[in-house]
């Protein structure tokens, strides 16, 4: 018998299992309305189940990494980012079997009415050039049976994809589908080129097993259900448009196309598609998560008062930084901010507030702006600087950014700002 991946985390969350759905608009509705509850469900032609909503809020991160709290998640996250495990190859005909599986079957899904197309959402693309080796989530449009247009931003895979475009080869891919939480956190973060995510993944959960595909030699954790063998060719298609993470459209752009060329599904773990809703929660968990220990750790090296971080829901976990200190010395609330801005360049505005307010309330955040900040000298702008592209008031990637000083004023007495408790 096969072993349910989703059996071996503790997410404590109820199952609302929906049936059979349509693939479109249906699981943004399910996924939205059911917030609390992991939703399985299932789609035409697809032979396995779905699910969303597996990390749908921050106490199932801590479950999975076994923690209590933030920074605990941080300190974790950083360890094994500084401590990549070594990789142990098995047979991958031990852990996978050849699959007629094509794009037409595969669990594509069409999110958003403004969406141009229909979307792999959690498909975590691995590549290698000169035995370094890249994982990192990247949305497939699919356009034929055996084709799918990917979306790559100059980052590492762009990096690698150019270095055989460039020597006149297509770029050979393996695509990993329904692989454990702690392997998708891993591809979700941003270490030095160089340093493998699955290694990073490896060493969080406890297991460092991978196989090499057949066709091109990808290194693949054993623990996913379904494996895609392709390549990103020299070709590009029209990609988009497409609901990004602040629910705004991302307009149409030509992209690589993505070649399919073999599935595999596991001989050992029951295979299964993980649906992350462009937008929703999980989008956001995933991409603005793994930004906050970074941030944790650059502001750690400036002073000890750092009491939490928050990239906020309402920015899509991308834009909106606040963070909570105990202060030690006059205006260090405004150096924390500017660090902030260094070490996430796609952050636009920080709200630094005392550790008084609760971060995860923005009545509160909007409070302590209300009563601590004096527009004239605790608001710092900063024009022209370079940031997110996800930004709509940004030209190219480049906008103004806002540092917010709501701390109490060193020197004032606390008396004066003190918030009154309920009693």
């Amino acid at each position: 018998m096969k072993t349910n991946i989703l059996d071996l985390i503790d997410v404590k969350k109820k199952i609302f299992n929906a049936g059979k759905i349509p693939g479109e608009y249906e699981v943004t509705k399910l996924s939205h309305s059911h917030r609390n509850e992991i939703v399985l469900f299932e789609l035409d032609k697809f032979p396995y189940k779905c699910v969303t909503n597996i990390l749908s809020n921050r106490e199932d991160l801590y479950r999975i990494l076994g923690v209590d709290n933030d920074l605990g998640a941080y300190e974790k996250i950083l360890k094994a980012m500084k401590n990549p495990s070594d990789l142990n190859t098995v047979s991958f005909n031990d852990y996978f079997s050849i699959a007629e599986l094509d794009m037409d079957s595969l669990p594509f899904i069409k999110y958003y009415r403004e969406d141009g197309g229909y979307y792999l959402t959690s498909a975590i693309f691995i590549a290698c050039m000169d035995n370094i080796c890249n994982a990192s989530y990247h949305r497939v449009m699919r356009i034929g049976k055996n084709k799918g247009v990917v979306r790559i931003v100059p980052r590492h895979l762009y990096h690698v994809m150019k270095y055989y475009h460039e020597k006149d080869k297509d770029l050979p891919i393996a695509v990993i589908l329904g692989t454990h939480p702690l392997i998708e956190l891993a591809s979700s973060l941003t270490p030095s080129f160089g340093v493998f995510e699955i290694s990073i993944g490896a060493t969080l959960l406890g297991d460092n097993r991978i196989a090499k595909t057949p066709l091109y030699n990808i290194p693949v954790p054993i623990m996913t259900g379904i494996v895609l063998e392709g390549r990103i060719t020299r070709e590009t298609a029209w990609e988009g448009p497409f609901v990004d993470i602040l629910r705004l459209v991302d307009p149409r752009r030509k992209q690589p196309i993505f070649e399919l060329d073999a599935v595999y599904v596991s001989r050992v773990y029951e295979p299964f598609y993980h649906a992350i809703v462009p937008g929703l929660w999980e989008h956001i968990l995933l991409m603005g998560f793994p930004r906050e220990p970074i941030i944790y750790e650059a502001l750690k090296k400036y002073t000890p008062s750092i009491k939490g971080i928050r990239l906020t829901l309402g920015s899509g976990g991308w834009l909106h930084a606040v963070v909570s200190i105990k202060q030690s010395k006059p205006y260090e609330a405004r150096s924390i901010g500017l660090a902030v801005l260094y070490a996430h360049p796609s952050v636009k505005h920080v709200v630094v507030v005392d550790d008084d307010i609760d971060i995860n309330d923005p009545v509160q955040i909007e409070w302590a702006i209300a009563t601590r900040v004096r527009g004239g000298e605790d608001i710092i702008i900063l024009r022209n600087m370079r940031g997110s592209t996800l930004d709509p008031r940004g030209l190219e990637g480049v906008g103004d950014k806002v540092v917010i000083d709501a701390t109490k004023p060193f020197n004032e007495p606390w008396d004066k700002y003190r918030r009154v408790e309920i009693p």
